[in-house]
């Protein structure tokens, strides 16, 4: 009877996946994975190629309505209205004309992202995804808004939806590979947008646990694609000086280049220098694959982030919560540093006794330093005796700024609630 149970829940997990979906101004693109697994597939758009990235184009065929999209939509530009740049114009608060009907941009872009997550398989529907990460270059909140939309097309739960950076996608994706790549300085070249970028993957295990972040530099002076005429020699001899700085100063164990821009033969002495004493790699797929692992540590964390913690700019340098009126006083930390922002919300009760002020505490993690302040409701009843339960949330609203609410709870039979709230805004320091 257990064994028949045990192989139910094994197959209940067999069936249920964690999705990667990275989007840029280019093209979006999707790694899938089993929960019980640690080897993600991307999603090809031909079978049997590695052709993985799904152009951000868009057209509503006159004929019969239908949304098109990629590839397809590109190939069927003579039949109706091709809508390109379509994650710029969604993040512009554009709209879109289409004959003689006029859409949100935005709107748009959700419809071809969903269409995207639709191409999968029938045995991958979206009632069987358990956790969705999306991998963005940069984001900033009125993105995560945006995307947060995107549950209710697809009809799926909004608490699986995650979202990480590109930097934080390449650890998660550098956290899952051999033991010999763990522990040493990991350089990453991307040529998926415009111009050249690299990242500096960078761990130290001097503390306990390991602290790692990523350093971001980009080149304007090396364009990806076509743009810039080099002359003959000249794109390999500007990589190798770039390549040549970064190690120089910084030992690499290993190397990714990413980008269709890698699979021209034009990198001959860069190429040459990189593979000296370090591991190259080639490939299209580390961001979507790294949002994938990303996926399944929000989902079940493995245990893998207990040696090592990644802090980037997207994660909070400070620790926000509130202090009880007690003697002495109870610290209650809501938002802990570390946690990214725009994931990052905070939940609690707290009794008031004859005042209209909550104290609060920000406590930073680089130099230890506390800073205290308070929040005013008024309004509130605070006459003799009157004690009050308020409940209170705290949220990101961007990279520095929290937002608290309160509400009056009141206090039983005792005292009634007024039905009053607040909101007030915090700037946090540097």
């Amino acid at each position: 009877m257990i064994s028949d149970i045990k192989e139910v829940f094994e197959k209940i997990n067999r069936d249920r996946f964690v999705v990667g979906l990275d989007v840029n101004d280019s093209f979006a693109q999707v790694s899938v994975c089993k929960i019980d697994s640690d080897n993600p597939s991307t999603l090809s758009i031909t079978e049997g190629s590695e052709e993985y990235n799904i152009p951000l184009y868009m057209l509503k065929r006159r004929s019969d309505n239908t949304w098109l999209f990629g590839n397809e939509a590109l190939e069927a530009e003579d039949e109706g209205v091709l809508v390109d740049n379509l994650f710029e114009r969604a993040r512009n608060k554009s709209t879109v004309r289409i004959d003689r009907e006029e859409y949100l941009a935005k709107d748009v872009f959700l419809l071809f992202l969903k269409k995207v997550l639709l191409l999968f398989p029938v045995m991958v529907s979206p009632d069987k995804i358990v956790s969705l990460t999306i991998t963005l270059k940069d984001a900033n909140s009125d993105i995560i808004v945006m995307l947060q939309e995107l549950p209710s097309l697809l009809k799926i739960n909004p608490d699986i939806l995650h979202f990480v950076t590109y930097e934080e996608s390449f650890f998660y994706y550098m956290l899952y590979q051999p033991a010999e790549l763990q522990n040493h300085n990991i350089l990453l070249y991307d040529t998926s947008g415009e111009n050249l970028r690299s990242y500096s993957l960078m761990r130290n295990f001097f503390k306990s646990p390991g602290v790692a972040s990523v350093d971001v530099k980009e080149y304007s002076n090396f364009s990806s694609d076509a743009p810039i005429p080099y002359e003959k020699g000249e794109k390999d001899a500007l990589f190798l000086n770039i390549s040549t700085q970064l190690c120089n100063s910084t030992v690499y164990s290993g190397v990714y280049l990413i980008g269709q821009c890698f699979y021209n033969d034009w990198a001959v002495e860069s190429l040459q220098y990189l593979c000296k004493g370090r591991k190259v790699f080639k490939g299209n797929n580390l961001f979507s694959k790294g949002a994938c692992f990303a996926a399944k540590e929000k989902l079940s964390p493995s245990g893998k982030e207990n040696k090592i913690k990644y802090i980037g700019n997207d994660r909070l340098k400070v620790t926000i919560g509130v202090e009880t009126d007690d003697v002495p006083k109870e610290e209650i930390p809501l938002i802990e540093a570390g946690s990214q922002w725009f994931e990052s919300i905070g939940r609690c009760e707290l009794i008031l006794k004859e005042t209209d002020k909550i104290n609060i505490y920000l406590s930073y993690i680089y130099n230890n330093y506390i800073a205290r302040g308070e929040i005013t409701l008024p309004g509130l009843n605070v006459s003799n005796n009157r004690i009050t339960r308020v409940s209170i949330e705290v949220k990101m609203i961007s990279e520095d700024t929290a937002l608290f609410k309160v509400w009056d709870m009141g206090f039983g039979e005792l005292y009634a609630s007024t039905g009053k709230d607040w909101e007030q805004e915090l700037k946090l320091e540097g």
